[in-house]
């Protein structure tokens, strides 16, 4: 009976055959290398059970020598693969801890090759013959212990220290599903398997070497995980084919030219209308230029630059020009034209939906809602790739950003209404996108408008629209973001410079949900959340009457405060390193190395302009470093180090001078606050504002004297 032979071929085969299936769903999908290295893990678990096999049939010392030597170089792939294949995965493992582990399993192979019976043993004096339960007869080697098994011992507790290090960043990054069954299970294997096997070699057990069945658990429960995420990413897939192909349908039934154009220029799409009205075939035109084809020649050089000027603007374009049909007819053709962008904001062409003006004018009216269509979907899809990839942007692990997450957290399912506060740079648009992403409104756009750069003659009609003629130029409707935003969220950031006449309209839409556009009486409405920000003292701009007291009350039925990045220096490793692998990516640098004193000269400056500003001295040193080490120079951080510590003192002065002063008007006015010649009317301000100093401050009235 071959117990032991069933079993351990079964633990290669189960092994190979999830690689083979990894290794096909990588050859699909190249852009996952983790797919790719656990298919490289599989395969030497794989190998592992046939060399376990082998040794255990082994019969003569020369043999076994030779089948340890090749099973720590099969181990030593896939502890490597399995170690770089967390990193790519999770996205939370340290990059030179990683490094580290194969440069020690690097040596641990060479020393294994160099060593007579490998790295295991430094002799081997006999095989002992040992016999299962059932009576089924297996080897086991009789030796020395190789006192350089400490190098490999090391890779494997660095390991284990790794595993539960990524595990636990990732945990927290709300990732439970992944950090559990891969990360946990893995550990658990590892930690298993480093146990058993020194009680082997030291013959404290006697049993067959079941590390196999250890690597086969991992293995097993690593490609569950990949292939359920798999699974989620082709019913998402199904969903965006079905999309397209709605979309597909209307341009193919629609009475309009319509012409996709690639980053290139060559064409990539006709519609059935273009081919009836120009005589093109599609296969006649595919593929092929769309400027040496279609355009007249003294036109070429002109409209070759107008589409290079087109792929840099971020709205959509008008123009009427010629084209030439099949039989060298130029046909006058008004075009709209959307640009098409991925998800990191890159052209990725154009696509050109016009009319043939010389014949069919009347059609102007039909293109111009066919674009404002294609305008609104063009803003939702660019909204929504955004958004696909975003659940890590927020990076930190201080108590002052925890508690900002955890409000989010709070109030996100909900509809309520939520005012983002904090300085400049500190990410106020990440927390209003993560509002949104955890609401139940994700599946709807998320439309911004920053109100600071809006000039306040056009905030209106950017906002709620405008009708046709409504001004000088206005020569067709257009929506505002509160119409694209409906059924979604819109953000609105700077709120602070809204400007005083618009505030009722924004106050209405709170309140009721209704508005007009700019040049109508036709009341709309809306279901909008509304998530608003601002870096100013709004509470000082309602004093000063800058600001509706009312409207600045309903903003702030759930006010988030996020903390600026002085105030959470822990965060700025993380930070840093996260801005380093990004950026690096970015700009074609080699990064590897951050030295410590550069992590704490950044930890140690004051950061005005809060993460903001942080990201771009990265991307600044990283573009002047030279080589694999990152250098800031003291230049980039403005020769201000440790300059939060005397910002601190002179805000404290500052309270100090401000508690003095009021407790000074206050004994002037015999502790009266309110009517006149009061404290709050010699110091300019509303009496319950001054209560509030009172509270802030700590003043209380003194006890009178008897």
């Amino acid at each position: 009976m071959h117990v032991i032979t069933i079993l351990w071929s079964m633990v290669s085969a189960a092994c190979l055959t999830l690689a083979l299936l990894h290794l096909a769903i990588w050859w699909r999908r190249r852009r996952e290398m983790s797919h790719l290295l656990f298919s490289v893990a599989a395969v030497a678990a794989s190998m592992n059970a046939m060399v376990e096999l082998m040794q255990m049939q082994a019969a003569s010392i020369e043999d076994i020598g030779r089948l340890f030597v090749v099973q720590n170089i099969v181990i030593a792939i896939l502890l490597a693969a399995l170690v770089w294949f967390v990193y790519v995965d999770f996205r939370t493992a340290r990059r030179w801890l990683a490094i580290v582990i194969s440069i020690l399993w690097m040596a641990s192979l060479i020393v294994n090759v160099l060593s007579p019976y490998s790295i295991t043993y430094s002799s081997i004096t006999g095989l002992h013959i040992i016999s299962t339960p059932w009576g089924e007869p297996f080897a086991s080697p009789d030796g020395e212990v190789n006192p350089l098994t400490i190098i490999p011992n090391a890779a494997s507790i660095l390991i284990t220290v790794y595993l539960l290090d990524a595990s636990i960043s990732l945990f927290r990054s709300r990732n439970r599903r992944r950090a559990i069954v891969v990360g946990g299970s893995s550990l658990f294997f590892i930690v298993v398997a480093g146990i058993y096997t020194p009680l082997l070699d030291e013959r404290i057990l006697t049993t067959p070497s079941i590390i196999s069945f250890a690597f086969l658990a991992i293995i097993v429960a690593i490609s569950v995980e990949l292939s359920s995420q798999v699974i989620r990413s082709s019913v998402l897939s199904k969903e965006i084919a079905a999309s397209e192909q709605r979309w597909r349908t209307l341009l193919e039934n629609i009475e309009l030219l319509v012409v996709g154009v690639d980053a290139q220029g060559n064409v990539n799409y006709v519609n059935p209308f273009f081919e009836r009205t120009t005589g093109w075939d599609s296969q006649d035109i595919i593929g092929k230029s769309w400027f040496d084809t279609l355009v007249p020649e003294e036109e070429r050089t002109e409209r070759r630059g107008l589409f290079e000027g087109v792929k840099d603007q971020e709205q959509q374009v008008n123009v009427q020009n010629h084209i030439l049909t099949r039989d060298g007819k130029p046909l006058t053709v008004s075009w709209s034209i959307v640009m098409l962008r991925d998800g990191d904001g890159r052209s990725m062409g154009v696509l050109s939906v016009g009319a043939d003006v010389s014949k069919r004018e009347e059609l102007f009216r039909e293109i111009a809602l066919l674009k404002d269509r294609l305008e609104e979907e063009n803003i939702y899809l660019q909204t929504e790739i955004a958004l696909a990839g975003v659940h890590t942007d927020i990076i930190g692990r201080s108590d002052g950003l925890r508690y900002a997450l955890t409000r989010v957290e709070q109030v996100a399912p909900t509809d309520t209404t939520v005012f983002l506060l904090g300085e400049t740079g500190v990410g106020k648009e990440l927390f209003a996108r993560e509002i949104h992403m955890k609401s139940t409104r994700r599946d709807r756009p998320l439309i911004r408008l920053n109100c600071a750069t809006i000039p306040h003659n056009l905030m209106e009609s950017e906002l709620f629209g405008h009708e046709r003629g409504a001004f000088t130029g206005a020569d067709k409707q257009r929506k505002g973001r509160f119409e694209l935003a409906d059924g979604g969220t819109i953000f609105l950031d700077e709120i602070g410079e809204l400007p005083l006449e618009l505030q009722p309209k924004l106050l209405r839409i709170l309140e009721e949900g209704e508005f007009e556009r700019l040049g109508s009486t036709e009341t709309l409405r809306v279901n909008t959340r509304i998530i608003a920000s601002t870096n100013r003292d709004i509470e000082a701009e309602v004093e000063r009457g800058g600001f509706r007291r009312d409207l600045f009350y309903r903003l702030s039925m759930f006010p988030i405060s996020i903390p600026p990045l002085r105030k959470r220096r822990e965060d700025i490793p993380l930070l840093v390193h996260s801005f380093v692998e990004l950026l690096s990516r970015k700009l074609g640098k080699k990064i590897e190395t951050i030295p410590r004193d550069t992590i704490d000269r950044l930890a140690h400056y004051h950061w005005p302009g809060n993460v903001r500003e942080l990201r771009n001295v990265i991307e600044q040193a990283i573009i002047l470093s030279k080589g694999i080490k990152l250098t800031v120079p003291k230049s980039l951080l403005g020769g201000q180090v440790a300059a939060d510590d005397r910002h601190e003192e002179d805000l404290r002065k500052l309270a100090e001078v401000e508690r003095e002063h009021i407790t000074k008007i206050l004994d002037k006015a015999n502790w009266r606050i309110e009517g006149k010649d009061g404290a709050a009317d010699v110091l300019g301000l509303h009496p319950n504002t001054l209560r509030n100093r009172l509270v802030k401050f700590g003043i209380k009235r003194p006890p009178r004297q008897h």
